[in-house]
């Protein structure tokens, strides 16, 4: 029995001591061993959409949609919410103390976002705040609904591409069969459902023409408020050439389906949407 009890005695005190270094960062502002890659690798669980065109009822076929496309949206919402935290947290140290691997890990954040900063400062963390934020579940799944004629479109059944995001390089995606003479864009394909939500949120989360919606997301974030689809879809005027009925379309789209329930379940599920 007493040979037992020392060996337990090493693996205690490890423990221990494992605990109180992990806390002794925490507490004292490092926080380099909690940082995750910028991009961490997309989940590939949704390789396409199911045929919802095979489904006749028009409620039902509504429903399946938002039921299949919201837990990746939940998913893809809460890798950039892990990241927004992480940037709060280094926002508390004061920037003269960052070190060299916390400044490096946010000079990769404000590089996939799009931010052409050199060095961090106080200003960095203003603008990836602005831009490193959810997108109300409600307003992914109405475009999504919208732009892939639920999830029917050749682009939706051939490339994922639930959005209409285009890409510009040859080759890069799906030729347009009413595209212009002299153009060279292409509808961007993507490997999996997951791929072609996580490319929309950044797409919103960093493209100049969408500006106005980080802007706007930031002052509700600064009146403690929540984020309504309907809100955020007023600033989309340059999404589609519709322009301001294209907004309209979005506005109602939200209201008929009453999908703020989804972005209700969303906030819900986290403790910290006033960060």
């Amino acid at each position: 029995m007493q040979s037992k009890i020392k060996l337990k005695i090493p693996v205690l005190f490890l423990c221990a001591l494992f605990i109180f270094v992990l806390l002794g960062s925490i507490i004292s502002g490092d926080h380099s061993a909690l940082l995750p890659k910028a991009e961490a690798k997309v989940n590939a669980s949704m390789k396409s959409l199911p045929d919802f065109s095979k489904i006749k009822d028009v409620k039902e076929k509504k429903e399946a949609f938002f039921a299949t496309l919201y837990p990746i949206i939940q998913a893809e919402n809460n890798h950039v919410l892990q990241l927004r935290k992480l940037i709060n947290m280094l926002k508390s140290v004061p920037v003269a103390k960052l070190n060299a691997k916390q400044q490096a890990w946010l000079l990769n954040i404000s590089k996939n976002y799009k931010l052409e900063n050199e060095y961090i400062d106080n200003d960095t963390f203003e603008e990836l705040l602005k831009r490193v934020d959810y997108v109300p579940p409600s307003l992914a799944l109405t475009q999504a609904a919208i732009e892939s004629g639920w999830g029917t479109s050749r682009f939706a059944k051939q490339g994922n591409n639930l959005f209409g995001q285009w890409c510009f390089s040859q080759g890069c995606g799906m030729v347009p069969s009413l595209r212009e003479s002299g153009k060279g864009h292409e509808v961007a394909k993507f490997d999996s459902i997951n791929m072609a939500v996580r490319s929309y949120i950044l797409n919103l989360n960093t493209h100049e023409s969408y500006k106005a919606l980080r802007e706007n997301r930031a002052l509700l974030r600064k009146k403690e408020a929540s984020f309504t689809g309907a809100t955020l879809a007023e600033t989309l005027t340059e999404y589609s050439e519709e322009g301001h009925h294209y907004v309209s379309k979005l506005t109602e789209f939200i209201q008929q389906n009453k999908l703020q329930r989804f972005t209700t379940a969303f906030e819900n599920t986290f403790d910290d949407i006033t960060d």
